[in-house]
């Protein structure tokens, strides 16, 4: 399946299937496009059917997301970019006493940052255009992340403890979208 059906309220989305969706997924792009993911065993009508009771989330999550400020990565050059990440991990790590395995820079298309099982870090190029704070907190974020695997309450106070009012950027870096 690979259909596009236009719903009143919302316009034209995009049905498809996808061998790994478990159940319905709607995705809402950058631009607005409306994506649902079917799995196989589900017909066109009952997705069809589902995405017309989602139609107010949609909006929503359209408004949101309209409200973001889209970073992308023309004017960056990576050599740049990797330079400066990995300066400024570094000077936290040292400043805060948490510790990384490995470090790469990435063009990812999801995630400002990642942190492995092996405390390997993974940045996103596109943070260098975040303002300072923000490319900051995602760095304390994942450093965090080499001592707590997970978003407890134990990680956010431990995030806390190393930058004090955490939770306010990262409600700030919500407003920014890759």
């Amino acid at each position: 399946m690979n259909d596009f059906i236009t719903l009143d309220g919302i316009g034209l989305v995009h049905f498809y299937t996808s061998k790994k969706a478990k159940g319905l997924i709607i995705s809402i792009k950058k631009n607005n496009e409306i994506k649902v993911a079917v799995p196989i065993r589900i017909d066109l009508n009952k997705a069809v059917d589902f995405a017309q009771s989602k139609i107010d989330w949609i909006k929503k999550t359209q408004d949101k997301i309209s409200k973001k400020i889209i970073i992308t990565n023309n004017d960056y050059c990576r050599s740049d970019a990797k330079k400066i990440l990995v300066k400024r991990l570094n000077q936290i790590s040292k400043d805060t006493g948490l510790s990384y395995n490995k470090v790469s820079i990435r063009n990812q298309k999801t995630r400002w940052g990642s942190c492995s099982s092996l405390n390997n870090i993974s940045l996103n190029i596109k943070l260098i255009a975040l303002p300072s704070r923000l490319m900051d907190y995602v760095i304390f974020h994942e450093l965090v992340h080499t001592v707590e695997k997970n978003h407890s309450k134990n990680f956010w106070n431990l995030l806390n403890k190393y930058l004090p009012k955490s939770n306010q950027l990262n409600k700030e870096l919500n407003n920014y979208a890759i």
